[in-house]
């Protein structure tokens, strides 16, 4: 029988993945404080309509541990880039994963960040030296097959004015039993630095996915995120900014396509730490069938980050009367001489606009592509990667007549 999630199960894992002392005390520790913790309360504002206080976390089966890292260019690795898993970097580079990994996201959290940091078994570190540009986008794909858990983390260090771009890919074939993903990423862009970093959630139709992206820019650095939701059953997804230093920047791309039972939340946060920093969000989803969302984003403003400008945008589309989206946008401002601007819609789509198109001969499925690609149009325009913008158009094609939703090319 396979290992549930329990004590015995985090022990034997570690001692199959060879964990030096240190990273024994972390998952061990980890492990006591989900224990401790209870389920995310759904009376706060961060999980708002994402009631999880019945999950039943003996549902799922421990994990076994994976391998995979991106291929790495020999130019790129002669001029000191790293790309390894963490366990491997834990026996060759103990220092820069000590300093790095699970340090801007604390395990206690909430209740899924302790459970990842307790099974953690697929973990990639990448670090980019100063003045180093990664030109190529590497890309690492997080697979799941015949059900169970993983529990990926991600840890990118880029140094001073190096730059690079990271795609975080999950997806599985529709699993036959409960299966479970709990993700940590952690980016950390230092001075003048520049992260595009891109998560694409396409798991089958029986997983549950929780994932917190924490980004931290530096000054005059560049951090732009892109999260794509399309598949599991469940996904919930925090993406969160946090700009220290002056002069930094973010931009936070969200696009999310939900059809049949599909429940997708999302929460965001954009934290000006510094003044004369800057962020852009735009979230953009569409829903079909049964299928519900719930965002939830906050621009917060610390005192003494004056010159702060923020901008917030959720905009959602239903695409069948039975689909449900709830947007909340908020602000927390602690400072004077700030702009910050915030909205959200939801909205179905005009039977007269489907109308016009089909009254020019072309078919309702096609006439709903070109309405739905005319709203997520403003997302994929700003996607710089182009074969994810491509797979993107095509998943979201797939998605519109009804059929399995493609896998996106990285």
């Amino acid at each position: 029988m396979p290992d549930k999630l329990n004590r015995e199960a985090a022990e034997r894992l570690s001692r199959a993945l060879h964990e030096p002392s240190w990273l024994v005390e972390r998952r061990m520790a980890a492990f006591d404080v989900f224990e401790k913790l209870e389920p995310p309360d759904p009376k706060g504002e961060e999980w708002r309509y994402t009631d999880v206080r019945r999950f039943d976390f003996d549902r799922f089966d421990a994990p076994v541990p994976t391998e995979g890292v991106p291929e790495l260019s020999p130019e790129a690795a002669a001029r000191g880039v790293i790309v390894t898993d963490l366990w491997s970097a834990a026996r060759d580079h103990p220092e820069l994963l000590e300093e790095h990994f699970f340090t801007e996201v604390p395990i206690q959290e909430h209740k899924f960040t302790a459970l990842h940091g307790a099974f953690l078994s697929d973990g990639v570190l990448v670090y980019v030296p100063r003045g180093v540009e990664v030109e190529m986008p590497l890309s690492i794909a997080r697979r799941m097959a015949g059900g169970g858990s993983v529990f990926p983390h991600t840890t990118v260090v880029v140094d001073e004015q190096a730059s690079l771009t990271f795609v975080d890919r999950f997806g599985s074939e529709d699993l036959s039993e409960p299966s479970l993903c709990a993700s940590v990423v952690e980016v950390e862009a230092r001075r003048g630095a520049t992260v595009n970093y891109i998560s694409l959630q396409q798991w089958g139709r029986s997983v549950h996915h929780f994932q917190t992206q924490r980004f931290t820019g530096h000054r005059d650095s560049t951090v732009r995120s892109l999260a794509v939701n399309l598949g599991s059953a469940f996904a919930r997804t925090q993406v969160e900014s946090v700009l220290k230093g002056e002069g930094s920047f973010s931009e936070m791309l969200g696009l999310y396509f939900a059809d049949s039972e599909q429940h997708f939340a999302q929460r965001t946060l954009q934290s000006h730490n510094a003044a004369h920093t800057t962020s852009d969000l735009l979230y953009k989803g569409a829903l079909k069938e049964r299928s519900r969302s719930e965002y939830s984003g906050l621009i917060k403003v610390l005192r003494g980050a004056q010159g702060t400008d923020a901008y917030q945008a959720n905009r959602n589309l239903l695409l069948s009367e039975d689909s449900m989206a709830r947007s909340i946008p908020q602000l927390e401002i602690e400072a004077n001489e700030v702009r910050c601007t915030h909205g959200a819609t939801v909205s179905p789509v005009e039977e007269e606009h489907l109308f016009y198109l089909m009254s020019r001969g072309i078919d309702r499925v096609t006439a709903q592509k070109l309405v739905v690609f005319g709203f997520f149009g403003d997302v994929l325009d700003r996607i710089r990667v182009a074969e994810v913008r491509e797979g993107l158009a095509n998943a979201i094609a797939a998605k519109v007549e009804g059929g399995q939703s493609l896998e996106v090319a990285a």
